[in-house]
């Protein structure tokens, strides 16, 4: 089963929109309903609190409490109740920060509407206790099973519908991979990616070429007295620049992604710890600007459709020190180091010889796929039998993923 999700840009009337904004309304109001009892029961020594718990709560009062959260679909205050106990889950597994109260005008104003509460009809969508359909920039590409839809408005007042939708297996890609060719994937800053066939693709630097404006617009932003209406055009217009720049990473992560996917069936990439990498703080800002992890999320989710595979290395397999010609390692290579000669007489770039030893991995991990796309062997950590025991720590599985997969 594949899901994805197809965001496009709705038009609404003028009534539509009210009810919009109601809705995001009654979803922020929820979520700080919800949080605050939270916050209340935890202090008098209730534990066990979920999300399901807090909707069926807010179920039984909203009739009498709240009635006007009955002029919504009833999705909108019970996702956001659900997202909150998501958000706890996270904050006890201490990914996230502890949850927070919305503001309006602060937070991102959004709602969750079931798959089976709305009706598609080309480039219109119906929602429920909304008389009149909303007009879409495009009609829904993909046909399958729609399960939900979520109404956002960005910083810039547009409103945006992001459709969730379980493919069929019928379903075929518009970029199916047709080689069988393997190639190795360097991410970098001065290029966005260097292939191993030698070519290099330049990074956009959305950030960096939008940087003067953006604090031109800050500068004058900040000068304009609170409440005016120059202050919400100059608000606008910085909105707008921001909004360019994602827009211009994003145009670019996806060309380069659905490019390798389509010409290329082994795609050999590292495992970077990109959020160590932005403690770095002369580097962090523009290791953001290039995206690495979006890059790689969007590979790891458009390889199964082409028919292709992401031969991922090792956190700590070392693609640049390595010789790609002998096969020795270099002990240290400082990040200003980007050309280095190795003893047995190759001179290398930096980019291009961990991109070429990349796709030694990618070709590694080939010849484990049979004709019918499955493992040869089971993972590592699912063999049993004399000598063969799980590993212990996470170090002792990166050593164990580094000699199967990347021969060390």
């Amino acid at each position: 089963m594949v899901q994805l999700a197809h965001k496009i840009r709705i038009y609404p009337s003028p009534e539509a929109e009210v009810y919009l904004r109601r809705s995001c309304g009654v979803a922020r109001f929820a979520w700080n309903w919800a949080l605050a009892r939270w916050r209340t029961k935890y202090a008098q020594g209730e534990r066990g609190m979920s999300g399901f718990s807090l909707v069926k709560e807010f179920n039984s009062i909203k009739k009498t409490e709240f009635p006007w959260t009955a002029e919504v679909s009833k999705w909108a205050p019970q996702k956001a109740i659900q997202n909150l106990g998501d958000a706890f889950g996270k904050f006890f597994r201490k990914e996230t920060k502890y949850p927070r109260f919305k503001k309006k005008g602060k937070s991102r104003d959004s709602f969750y509407v079931s798959g089976d509460h709305i009706r598609i009809s080309n480039r219109y969508l119906k929602l429920p206790k909304l008389a009149q359909p909303i007009k879409m920039a495009q009609a829904l590409r993909f046909d399958g099973d729609l399960r939900s839809v979520v109404i956002s408005r960005d910083s810039c007042g547009d409103w945006f519908a992001s459709f969730s939708v379980v493919l069929p297996d019928s379903y075929v890609y518009p970029h199916l991979c047709e080689t069988q060719a393997t190639v190795g994937v360097d991410v970098g800053i001065a290029s966005l990616v260097t292939l191993s066939t030698g070519e290099k693709i330049e990074n956009p630097r959305a950030l960096r070429s939008k940087e003067r404006k953006l604090r031109r617009l800050s500068r004058s932003l900040a000068r304009k007295q609170r409440g005016s209406k120059r202050r919400e055009k100059a608000r606008l217009q910085l909105a707008r620049t921001h909004r360019k720049v994602t827009r211009i990473r994003r145009d670019a992560t996806h060309r380069v992604t659905s490019r390798l996917v389509k010409a290329f069936r082994v795609i050999g990439i590292e495992d970077l710890n990109v959020r160590g990498m932005l403690r770095n703080h002369r580097i962090a800002r523009s290791i953001s600007d290039a995206a690495f992890r979006e890059l790689r999320r969007q590979l790891e989710y458009k390889a199964p459709l082409a028919r292709s595979n992401v031969a991922l290395a090792a956190r700590f397999y070392p693609s640049s020190k390595l010789c790609s010609a002998c096969g020795a390692k270099r002990e240290t290579l400082s990040l200003n180091v980007r050309v280095w000669e190795c003893p047995c007489g190759a001179v290398h770039d930096r980019d291009e010889n961990a991109a070429r030893n990349l796709d030694v991995v990618a070709q590694r991990y080939w010849e484990t796929i049979n004709a019918r796309g499955e493992g040869v062997r089971p993972p590592t950590e699912a063999r049993k039998g004399p000598g063969r025991r799980r590993p212990s720590t996470k170090r002792e599985s990166e050593r164990l993923v580094n000699r199967e997969v990347c021969g060390l």
